[in-house]
């Protein structure tokens, strides 16, 4: 006999009050804020992001809890509609990140600084926002959050070999972006150069 989801008896009752009642949904929101916030920061690595994303999280939610079918856990439901709340955040961070790329394009270049120690940390981290979000994501889920190619084209609703691709695309592409931001300049001309014997 499978397991009982502990969620059921909530959703049940959330989905005979609402939209007028919010006793139970509001006990399903406590129960599950935390996980929702930390998945939500993992993807999103900013709190204020993740805070956002989580509201749109339990926002849909509401919206989408009278419709649910409880074939399958409450908390692999709530893990798509979390995962679709950071897609469309991402999707307006890339826009945003695109239009500030166009004007420092035009601006004179910053010279790099050397890396030392937190600092590579949040230099992958602003190098995760420069992906595009249908690589990031899976990105994000194979190596920070720990699942199998399976489980990623489950949630994301793609077969698992365009699971891997994905991966595998945004993998590459953050090491390319990685070099091309850690590669040292050229020394200036006669600097450190060996006099010929």
């Amino acid at each position: 006999m499978s397991e009982r989801d502990p969620d059921r008896d909530l959703v049940e009752s959330a989905q005979s009050q609402l939209p007028y009642g919010t006793v139970a949904y509001n006990a399903l929101v406590r129960r599950h804020t935390d996980g929702v916030y930390r998945r939500c920061y993992r993807i999103l690595q900013s709190r204020p992001d993740a805070e956002e994303a989580a509201q749109d999280t339990f926002l849909a939610v509401f919206h989408g809890l009278p419709r649910f079918r409880p074939e399958q856990p409450f908390t692999h439901w709530l893990g798509v509609v979390t995962l679709n709340s950071c897609r469309m955040l991402l999707r307006r961070r890339a826009s945003e990140q695109r239009r500030r790329s166009a004007f420092e394009e035009q601006s004179e270049p910053r010279p790099q600084l050397p890396l030392r120690n937190g600092v590579l940390r949040r230099v992958v981290i602003r190098l995760l926002d420069e992906l595009d979000p249908a690589v990031r994501i899976p990105v994000l889920m194979h190596y920070l959050e720990g699942y199998t190619y399976a489980e990623i084209a489950e949630q994301l609703d793609v077969s698992e070999s365009a699971a891997k691709m994905r991966v595998s695309r945004g993998s590459k592409r953050l090491r390319e972006l990685y070099e091309q931001r850690t590669l040292k300049p050229p020394p200036a001309s006669g600097a450190g150069k060996a006099s010929d014997a």
